[in-house]
């Protein structure tokens, strides 16, 4: 039987979620919860800096789609204990929960 990766929705607390993200770039990762740089993705567990442990991992925009997916099939290959999750959703979902925050909704 054939898998393929396909996005599934469901609603989680943002806050939780971006107190315990890694956000992989090319290289390295930051933890999104204290912004430390430099984190090695596919080895720690939690932050370096901050003691925060990785629940969630997500990719920083990349331009060309085939490299994000590459590197989302090795980061689930290489971090099943990591729930992937898309990095333009977190911001929009954090935009949105500050700007509510703000204005007291």
């Amino acid at each position: 039987m054939r898998t393929a990766l396909i996005r599934v929705w469901r609603e989680v607390e943002i806050d939780q979620v971006r107190k315990h993200l890694l956000v992989a770039g090319e290289l390295t990762a930051s933890c999104e919860n204290c912004q430390h740089l430099g984190i090695d993705f596919f080895r720690c567990g939690q932050c370096p800096q901050c003691g925060t442990k990785f629940e969630y991992i997500s990719v920083r925009g990349k331009d060309n789609r085939r490299e994000e997916l590459s590197l989302i099939g090795r980061l689930k290959e290489n971090r099943p204990d990591l729930t992937i999750i898309d990095y333009d959703d977190v911001k929009r979902a954090s935009g949105k929960s500050k700007a509510h925050d703000l204005l007291g909704g």
